[in-house]
């Protein structure tokens, strides 16, 4: 083929691939900007909510600017009224509250105060910031959430995460999963067997390990293999030990009292001898 040809092949390739890829930004942007107004259409009974999501879309509303002046003062307006709204619904949070999550069969811990609740023994917290008319959820170990100062998707989102939490099916797999985390970790570091490993190390394998992992549901289903005593694997049970350290160890729920656990060692189950007393 000659050299002329071949050049014209390979810049039609190239701008091909660049069409395609400026056709991807735009394809990338337009569901971008339909994720935008179907969350305003969803929102348009939740104003903190709808606050929350124009505060987050500064980029899309910017597009708006010199195009579509008409639409951008309606969301002006209906910013607006929203903030009206919003704030009538926080000076009634503290009342209108504690009646929805009780509907929800949600009970705060006696410790909540307005504008800090804990659920499941400080497990979730809740913060409350009526200025702003957010709510921040924020499970231990877990993905803080922020959502909109209404009602119905505080309760709804506290339901989702509770459920998510604690109405899971025990992994029956977890003291398996966590003895080969153990084990790998033994292995990358070169050290001998029945050495202790920081949790948050075997935390990380384990993330590595599992096809779908979390912290936070891990320190509530680690807690419950602790308390159920079955931790004999493979003739080796396994032992904690604890730190001060808040950053290296976690805090396991039900657990709390015993202080944050960061270390965990396997080590070989001793035989009983009949003729030994029980």
């Amino acid at each position: 083929m000659e050299s002329h040809t071949a050049e014209l092949i390979k810049q039609a390739a190239a701008s091909a691939r660049q069409h395609e890829d400026a056709v991807r930004g735009q394809l990338e942007q337009a569901g971008r900007i339909r994720e935008f107004w179907e969350r305003l259409s969803d929102e348009v009974d939740s104003p903190a909510s709808l606050l929350l999501t124009l505060h987050r879309s500064g980029p899309v509303l910017d597009q708006l600017r010199g195009k579509n002046e008409q639409l951008l003062a309606a969301i002006q307006a209906a910013r607006t009224e929203a903030e009206v709204k919003a704030g009538e619904a926080a000076k009634t949070f503290i009342w209108s509250f504690p009646a929805a999550i009780r509907d929800a069969a949600i009970s705060p811990d006696k410790t909540s105060r307005h504008p800090k609740y804990t659920f499941r023994e400080g497990f979730i917290r809740l913060d409350i910031d009526d200025r702003a008319f957010t709510a921040r959820i924020s499970p231990r170990d877990g993905q803080e959430t922020t959502v909109g100062l209404d009602v119905p998707v505080v309760v709804q989102k506290l339901v989702a995460e509770e459920a998510r939490l604690f109405r899971r099916p025990f992994p029956d797999q977890l003291l398996r999963s966590v003895y080969t985390a153990y084990t790998a970790c033994l292995k990358a570091e070169r050290v001998g067997d029945a050495e202790e490993v920081p949790l948050r190390r075997l935390v990380n394998r384990l993330a590595k390990n599992l096809n779908r992992f979390a912290a936070d549901e891990f320190n509530v289903d680690f807690a419950q293999l602790i308390k159920s005593g079955k931790v004999v694997i493979d003739g080796m049970r396994m032992h904690l030990n604890h730190t001060r350290h808040a950053r290296v160890g976690m805090l396991l729920h039900g657990l709390e009292e015993g202080g944050y656990v960061g270390f965990v060692s396997f080590k070989k189950e001793e035989q009983r001898n009949d003729n030994q007393p029980a």
